[in-house]
């Protein structure tokens, strides 16, 4: 079997994507070696040390196990991903997330407003603003690369200490800000050597882009929020219908119960 010839994705990653989809769909018996190192090598024309790096990495997913004497064994577990139905608003979706995963505050600093940021924020050119920037995982791995503005007045209710452990529409909401409608767009970005090394993964990889303007119920723009999902790790779904529907987000990560993340009104089918 031979590998694509694609330059933006190594060999590394090749294997370990046809690896990772053969466990995953029950290509190798469980409970069962992989086959050698040497054999996967002649399988897919690359040096061992290219399948090495593939089951190493496999291995920080949780995919497999690397047992001495006995060689890798899968530990994915086939257990069928159900969507945990939306319950509530906007706040507790995203909140039931939050609780689900662990955030780590990367930086945390009050700046001028760049002009994508006033703009979103509806401020005046270069006014101050707080910007989060901040990784979430999930059992260990990052799913998601976050910065976030907030307006200049908000930021002590988000001392870095508080957005360690609170999510921040919690936050906003115990200082007396309470979000009430978002507008959310959804489109693609690749990711660049920061965000590549964060979410481990390979410079270039397509990433998911979540861009999102929260609203407090006096009509004003609370938080702007950019978001880079990793590919393999969160899926976004929507449910239409000719009477409405609502917007589902779950993880997909090892073999996890899932665990709705937003909520949001479509517009109907035409």
């Amino acid at each position: 079997m031979s590998l694509d010839a694609n330059p933006d994705l190594p060999r590394f990653q090749q294997v370990r994507l046809i690896l990772r989809d053969r466990i995953r769909g029950g290509y190798y018996e469980t409970g069962m070696p992989l086959p050698g190192e040497r054999q996967l090598a002649e399988e897919f024309g690359v040096a061992r040390v290219t399948v090495r790096s593939a089951l190493a990495r496999l291995e920080e997913e949780g995919m497999v196990a690397r047992l001495r004497g006995k060689g890798t064994v899968p530990t994915f577990r086939h257990a069928a991903v159900t969507a945990t139905a939306v319950r509530g608003g906007l706040l507790d979706n995203i909140v039931s997330v939050s609780k689900r995963t662990r955030v780590t505050v990367l930086e945390w600093k009050r700046m001028p407003a760049p002009p994508a940021v006033s703009t979103a924020l509806d401020l005046p050119p270069g006014a101050a603003v707080l910007k989060v920037v901040r990784v979430r995982k999930f059992k260990a791995q990052p799913i998601a690369y976050t910065e976030v503005f907030v307006p200049d007045d908000l930021a002590t209710a988000l001392d870095r200490h508080t957005l360690q452990d609170t999510p921040m529409l919690v936050a906003l909401e115990q200082h007396g800000v309470h979000v009430v409608s978002a507008d959310q767009t959804l489109g693609a970005a690749v990711a660049d050597l920061q965000v590549a090394r964060i979410l481990r993964l390979s410079p270039g990889v397509p990433l998911l882009r979540v861009s999102r303007i929260a609203t407090d119920r006096q009509g004003r723009r609370v938080q702007y929020l950019v978001g880079l999902y990793h590919p393999e790790r969160y899926t976004y779904q929507m449910r239409l219908s000719r009477v409405g529907g609502a917007t589902r987000v779950w993880i997909d990560a090892d073999s996890s119960d899932a665990g709705a993340a937003g909520s949001t009104t479509i517009s109907p089918l035409e």
